[in-house]
């Protein structure tokens, strides 16, 4: 079951959630215009307990996950590997798409598969949705980059079907705005679908949090469609695991 974050567009189609303006206050008085937006799913609840998340003083959790030891590897052969929360100090190599700097492990964790801005196979476990979810939010961010999440990073479902036979139109970014994750935190996760929170740094002071639901779809992490949420704003980063390359 789905749920809009925003009143549809005329003709009855969903608003496009990547294109959708959307503001946060800098001083109180600037008003900045970002197309980017998040989704947010309702995830079933899973056979097993899930383990507990990263609390808000950003200490890791280390209890294994509940993902199944006989799930497939990646769509491009990387090993599920280690099922731990990824947690404070985690080793990341970074790098430029386009302005927003993106975590790299094409060996053992992700993204596997680099074609241009079309970033794809990742490890089956936490710290291979992580690396997922903030290697979609680098793509958000390029020119086209909507178009890319719905023809190759995106779940299959009804709303991935409608952007792909009608696109909304594209809006791009401001050129006065930059975004970089600052932190993240894994809300929940098992061997079939996860919540990754990002802690955004927007230009001017600000931040915000992005709820990146994912589901293990053809053997890779895709991001979920189904029901849309903004970007919300935040007064600090203090509830993430600190996490940055910019």
């Amino acid at each position: 079951m789905s749920r809009a974050s925003e009143q549809a567009r005329g003709g009855g189609q969903e608003p496009n959630p990547w294109t959708r303006p959307w503001f946060l206050a800098s001083a109180g008085v600037v008003l900045v215009l970002v197309a980017l937006a998040v989704v947010y799913v309702l995830l079933p609840v899973p056979a097993a307990p899930a383990p507990a998340p990263a609390t808000g003083s950003g200490a890791p959790t280390t209890q294994a996950t509940t993902a199944s030891e006989a799930a497939p590897d990646s769509v491009c052969g990387l090993p599920a590997g280690d099922q731990r929360y990824p947690g404070l100090q985690q080793p990341t190599r970074w790098e430029l798409q386009g302005r927003v700097a993106v975590p790299t492990d094409p060996k053992a964790v992700g993204p596997g598969l680099v074609e241009g801005h079309v970033r794809t196979c990742y490890a089956h476990n936490p710290t291979g949705a992580l690396y997922a979810a903030a290697n979609f939010l680098g793509t958000s961010a390029v020119d086209k980059g909507d178009l890319i999440i719905y023809r190759d990073l995106a779940a299959k479902g009804q709303l991935r079907d409608q952007y792909l036979a009608s696109p909304p139109p594209f809006v791009g970014n401001s050129a006065d705005v930059s975004i970089q994750i600052g932190g993240f935190r894994v809300q929940s996760y098992t061997a079939e679908t996860v919540t990754i929170v990002l802690g955004v740094k927007i230009s001017g002071g600000a931040f915000g949090s992005m709820t990146v639901p994912l589901k293990w779809e053809d053997g890779d992490w895709k991001l979920s469609l189904d029901s849309l949420a903004p970007l919300s704003q935040v007064d600090d980063l203090a509830g993430f695991i600190p996490w940055s390359g910019a």
